[in-house]
């Protein structure tokens, strides 16, 4: 049967970062994705230890009178697990929707959905790390992010200058990211504002972890609210001037966005290759390209400053997914900011290095 390290493994719980949540018809549905249930099943069993069959699979409706073809399928697929002499068999079903200018893509886009759904529904068989946590109401099976005493008031959020001097000491964080968008509406030039983020961008990316629930109406984090700003404060910074002849015309020789500028660096992508994966820090990883960084050109991927370490597995998982932007909002990274830092970091630009506890907390009294 199983290892005893497999029986472990496959006795714990769920760990809340993998669990993903979406509205469907006014409820909040948890999930966990299917990269994440099939990644599991290689890590616990191996590579070689299981395999799955799509054993049935049916086309249930299907429109193709409308300009977006759609159809929904339903299938079965079936599980073994090799557990030293004896497979386990395990089936699931599940069904697929799809929608696409083209009704073979619609096709694919549903069974692929529910050859999906169907593999999470017999991995689920298998405990709480396959998501059978999720359906208990109460997720007893679920491991909680341990969440951090801020809200003493022995605590207080710091914000850095361009020089890494102290600005202000803030009471809470909506205050500090009012200081700092303050701080970067100031900044006069590209590289006191570089500088200013540098000093503060690890307390910004830790507000996400700590604040979770720091968002506007329209559901914004604030974190990516500060992120937009900066790089709308540097993009004005970097802006063309008129040319002083009087006539009123542009040194297009200044233009940084007239043509978007698409860096090529075959030594940063072997670079960004070399790192671990930013999902789940494994290797080796792909150098991905941020398709929303830049407008998109015919036959031009984005410049290489907006490339990032990807495994194989997420690096395949964000392009099924569709919508890059959100796919990097749903794992919590701010791709952008990551892609800007490893540039800097590729480059020789100086960073600050990350403290031992973010900079945003400091004790009253203290410096």
């Amino acid at each position: 049967m199983f290892s005893d390290a497999q029986v472990r493994m496959l006795s714990g719980k769920l760990p809340e970062k993998h669990i993903r949540t979406r509205d469907q018809r006014g409820m909040t549905v948890s999930y966990i994705e299917g990269w994440h249930a099939i990644d599991e099943a290689n890590r616990i069993f191996g590579y070689d230890g299981w395999d799955r069959e799509t054993v049935w699979a049916e086309c249930l409706w299907q429109d193709v009178r409308s300009s977006a073809k759609s159809c929904a399928y339903a299938a079965r697929v079936r599980i073994r697990v090799r557990a030293g002499e004896t497979v386990i068999v395990r089936d699931g079903s599940g069904v697929g929707h799809g929608s696409a200018p083209a009704i073979g893509e619609a096709h694919e886009k549903a069974l692929k959905e529910a050859e999906t759904d169907a593999t999470k529904r017999a991995l689920t068989t298998f405990g709480n790390l396959f998501g059978l946590a999720l359906y208990d109401k109460e997720q007893n099976g679920v491991k909680r992010r341990p969440k951090p005493d801020i809200g003493n008031r022995w605590v207080t959020w710091a914000l850095l200058g361009s020089k890494a001097e102290l600005l202000a000491k803030h009471e809470t964080p909506e205050a500090f990211c009012s200081g700092l968008r303050a701080a970067i509406e100031a900044a006069s030039t590209p590289e006191d504002l570089e500088s200013l983020w540098a000093h503060n961008g690890y307390t910004v990316r830790h507000l996400r972890t700590f604040f979770p629930d720091l968002r506007t109406e329209q559901g914004v984090h604030y974190s990516d609210i500060l992120a937009r700003l900066h790089r709308q404060r540097r993009e004005a910074l970097r802006a063309p001037v008129l040319n002083g002849d009087g006539g009123g015309t542009v040194d297009k020789s200044e233009l940084p966005l007239g043509v978007p500028k698409r860096a090529r660096d075959e030594a940063h992508l072997l670079f960004i290759a070399s790192l671990p994966c930013l999902i789940c820090a494994r290797t080796p990883t792909q150098a991905h390209h941020l398709r929303f960084a830049q407008p998109r050109s015919m036959g031009s991927k984005p410049s290489d400053e907006w490339a990032v370490p990807l495994c194989l597995l997420h690096h395949r998982a964000l392009h099924d997914a569709g919508n890059e932007e959100k796919w990097w909002s749903d794992q919590g990274i701010d791709a952008k900011t990551e892609a800007e830092r490893l540039w800097r970091q590729s480059h020789g630009a100086a960073e600050v290095p990350p403290a031992e506890a973010p900079a945003m907390l400091l004790a009253a009294g203290g410096e």
